[in-house]
């Protein structure tokens, strides 16, 4: 038998781990315990159902638990995201923050089933962007590093959820976090999407994406400062979560990227998912990510019955 554990902090702090953890139970001991724990963590949903629906669902279930995951020493401390020891005062610190993987789906279940881990993660998201020269909250939040993987500012809708769902998260450090993190004007079209409306073609591939995924996320800022109280950035971002419509081609009833100058990209292809300006997706499914505003995106695609119709076609 070989006990090894970990700290991402010190040796020391790796035994403090290991004695707290794993001092005088053997293997079966602990097995059993994780087992246990297991259970216990899983059980947050009763089921009924055959066997193989019950093995899809806990497995699944089982996946949603395996990160973001803690990123703290039994002593309450932890590395932070500018390399220096930090003590958790009040939360537990977490880690690998996937967020464009995760804003969508992840989040707002764990404010369902588990909502003190999610308060946890808010309040680590808060304490990465105190610690980032950019002042800005994880993109991809990993080990005390931040791998600015994928797009958009998604940390900012993960925060507002967690407000409407009412866990316990400072509704003014949240803003002013978030306020941050949408105006650093050297991140990815940012600078552009607050100049023009929209991040042009000619400054990023991924210029549709990122237009209407700032627009979400921009959304989700306005909600947060009218729940804060604060209707002038309210205002602000809610002209902002409507740039959406900058890059909709009405003649199309798409989404169509722009140049700097205003002109649509030249040979569009709606389901081509290269170099038409979206990130692993093309126009096709792209267009329908306006979940903030969905009566104007159903006029923007032509009506009602144009946008069923799309909607069906997208699926079949």
């Amino acid at each position: 038998e070989v006990k090894v554990a970990l700290s991402g902090v010190s040796t020391e702090g790796a035994l403090k781990n290991l004695r707290a953890e794993a001092s005088g139970a053997d293997f079966d001991q602990l097995a059993a315990k994780a087992s246990d724990t297991w259970n216990k963590a899983l059980s947050v949903i009763d089921a009924k159902g055959s066997d193989d629906q019950l093995a899809m669902l806990y497995t699944s279930l089982y996946h949603t638990m395996i990160n973001p995951c803690v990123y703290t020493d039994v002593d309450g401390q932890y590395r932070g995201l500018d390399h220096n020891i930090h003590q958790a005062d009040g939360f537990t610190n977490y880690t690998v923050f996937s967020v464009w993987d995760t804003y969508r789906a992840l989040h707002p279940l764990f404010n369902i089933i588990n909502r003190q881990v999610n308060t946890d993660i808010a309040k680590s998201m808060l304490k990465h962007c105190e610690q980032s020269v950019h002042h800005a909250l994880p993109i991809w939040s990993h080990m005390a590093n931040e791998n600015w993987c994928m797009i958009g500012y998604h940390s900012v809708s993960v925060l507002a959820d967690a407000i409407a769902k009412g866990l316990p998260i400072d509704k003014d450090a949240a803003l002013k976090a978030m306020i941050n993190s949408s105006t650093i004007p050297y991140y990815e079209g940012t600078k552009e999407f607050m100049e023009l409306g929209y991040v042009p073609l000619d400054r990023n591939g991924s210029a549709g994406s990122l237009t209407l995924e700032y627009a979400y996320d921009d959304w989700t800022i306005y909600w947060t400062a009218l729940k804060a109280g604060n209707n002038e950035v309210a205002e602000k971002y809610r002209e902002r979560a409507l740039n959406y419509r900058r890059i909709f081609d009405e003649t199309l009833g798409f989404a169509r990227p722009r140049y700097r100058d205003g002109t649509f990209k030249k040979d569009f292809d709606v389901l081509q998912t290269y170099g038409e300006g979206f990130i692993e997706g093309n126009s096709w499914n792209f267009s329908f990510h306006v979940p903030h505003d969905v009566n104007g995106l159903i006029k923007l695609m032509g009506g009602e019955k144009e946008f069923l119709r799309k909607l069906d076609e997208l699926f079949t």
